[in-house]
Parts: C-alpha cells; structure tokens; sequence
C-alpha cells in the first residue's frame, strides 16, 4: 500500500504530466528528427520593403517570389542535441515521383541579426532580411533543388549567447538525417550554401565531414580574428545589440580565445577542406574584405584542394547586384560535382 500523502502525490503527477509537454521531451527524438512544420508567414509586398530591401531586389524578380504557388515555405523544428532548433525548408508543393537534390543554406550573422524567421513586430525591415534571403532561396529552388537551413539553437532568453562557430554547429550537421527522412530527396545529391558568417559555418562543417557533394560560399569569413580586428566598430567581442559577444560567449576566453579562433578560421586548416568550394566575393564588399576570399583560396591552393574562385568588381555583400550571375555560377558548381549518372 502507497505511503505517499495525497499531496505528494498531486505534485508527482503534476511534475509528470508538465515534463511530458516540456520542448525538451519531444527533442529526445534522435537528432535530425523533424519534430513540427507550418507555413512560414507571406513574405511583405514589395512596396512594405524599406530601401534597403527594394534596392536588394528588382520589383518583379521580388513579387515573383512572393506570390509563387510550386512551392511550400516551411517553418520547421527538429532535434538536435536534445534541443528544438528551428528552420525553414522549401520543398515542391508537387514533388511527384522524382527524387530532388536539395541544398543546405547557412544562414548569415548572429542573434537575431540575419535570421531567417520573419520578426511580426517589424516584419522584413530593418534588421529583418527575413524575406530577402527567402526571395533568393526560392529561386534557387525552383531551378530544381529543396532547400533546408538551420536558424541555429540560441534562440528566446539565449539568443544573444550564440557561439558563432561553436555548438551550433551540430545543427548543421543535424540537417543530414533530417533530409534523409525527406522521401523526395535524393540523399547521394546534397550541396551547402553559406553566406557570410554561414561561409564560417560551412567550412567548419565539411571540417567534421558532413557528407556533400560540393559547396558555394558567399562573403564568407575565413580568418575570424583578422576580421574582428578590421571590423571593431561591429563589437563582436565585447558586445552589441544582436550578442553578448565572443568574450562572454566563448568558453574560457580569457585563456582560449587564440585556439577559439584558430578553430572558426578555414585558413588554419585548409588541408581538412576535402569539398570541392566555390568561392564569390565582392572586391567592394564592406562587410568582409575580399582578402578573407583570396586568403583561403591561396591556402587551398598551396594544399592542392578542389576549389573556383570568382570576384565581382563592385556589388554589396550578398552579391545581389550580380544575383543571376551568382545563382548561375552555384547551380553550375553543384551540377559538376554531382555524382555521375549510373550506366544505363
């Protein structure tokens, strides 16, 4: 017979019945599982853009994008290290019985800064390029490919803790079984696309041998240290308003930061990049300077890895003024590298 006290055992029930509806209880599901998926809000019309956003794109490339009906634009969740990280997938509405290749975007910046979940206070303005990088992803699919992107695990109360370039990376590596539970991608053709801070994120992930046919980077940053030290108006270290920064968020930084950075850095360790990489930059890009592009394609050419590198003359750091031309040169890197056709 129970000697609990009736008390007692309303609490254990109540401690029960709340762990059973906690986030961490669904994320116990093997990592890469996806947990929830619903439609990712309408992008703004074009006119609601700031001017920022109606200069990144042309008004009918843009509404192109927006009001398009081949394909579904998802927020999901899934399970990554026993958390909920959340992520957006564009697959075809009518995929049908053809196996599709699919692309793995890392997205750029950090916090808030550069995520692809629409903010509904102020939705695709300002610090929101929420739409922008949707508009672009879309027309990378609808030249044939699903794409998946991982909005990384520090969000809510922790959104300001994020590593960039540390644990989340894991959520990366997480999206291979997420793809491989898709029935309608082809598991032998999975790319990478990194942009910006996701240039760091994609070479860090081909460093842990996610298995992908070939990757693109754009702006990407390759020396983390030698960016920081040309960029201290950004504040990455000590703090801004999208981070606590790397002093806080680095383990040990006091004592570590020297191997945090060789960590994060491609040009440290040029000889693990054993993916083919297509490098594009902008000679004028403010944001990272192009010597980030021509210092990593200069190490993986002294250590005879696969790689094409291309400069723009004059365009912003996403390349948007050459965004056809980028796009081409992708989809034609990809296309390369793809496995070869079995015989017939």
């Amino acid at each position: 017979m129970s000697t609990q006290t009736p008390s007692l055992r309303i609490r254990l029930t109540l401690l029960i019945l709340l762990a059973t509806h906690l986030p961490s209880a669904r994320a116990q599901q093997p990592d890469g599982t996806i947990l929830a998926s619903r439609p990712s809000p309408p992008l703004v019309p074009y006119d609601s853009l700031d001017q920022f956003g109606q200069s990144y794109f042309p008004r009918a490339v843009y509404e192109q994008a927006r009001t398009q009906s081949d394909f579904d634009i998802l927020q999901i969740t899934y399970a990554s290290d026993g958390l909920t990280v959340p992520g957006i997938l564009i697959r075809p509405r009518q995929p049908g019985s053809q196996k599709w290749p699919a692309i793995i975007f890392n997205r750029g910046g950090n916090g808030k800064l550069g995520s692809l979940l629409t903010d509904p206070a102020a939705p695709c303005v300002g610090d929101d390029s929420s739409c922008l990088d949707l508009a672009d992803l879309y027309l990378l699919a609808k030249a044939g490919y699903v794409i998946i992107a991982s909005d990384y695990r520090y969000q809510g109360p922790t959104l300001k803790r994020d590593q960039w370039g540390g644990d989340e990376v894991n959520d990366i590596l997480h999206l291979i079984p997420a793809l491989k539970s898709l029935s309608y991608v082809d598991p032998q053709r999975v790319y990478m696309l990194g942009l910006s801070r996701g240039g760091t994120m994609t070479y860090l992930a081909i460093k842990h041998g996610i298995p992908i046919r070939a990757a693109a980077v754009i702006g990407g940053v390759t020396d983390v240290k030698a960016w920081v030290d040309s960029r201290p108006w950004m504040h990455l270290v000590q703090g801004n308003p999208f981070t606590d920064g790397f002093a806080s968020n680095w383990p040990d930084y006091a004592h570590r930061a020297d191997q945090e950075y060789r960590d994060r850095s491609a040009v440290q360790w040029a000889d693990q990049i054993n993916t083919p990489i297509l490098i594009l930059h902008s000679r004028t890009d403010k944001m990272v300077p192009v010597s980030q592009a021509l210092r990593l394609a200069q190490a993986l050419e002294e250590n005879g890895k696969v790689f094409q590198l291309h400069i723009y003359d004059n365009d912003m750091h996403p390349l948007p003024l050459n965004r056809e031309d980028r796009n081409r040169m992708i989809l034609d890197w990809f296309s390369r590298n793809a496995p070869a056709a079995a015989p017939q």
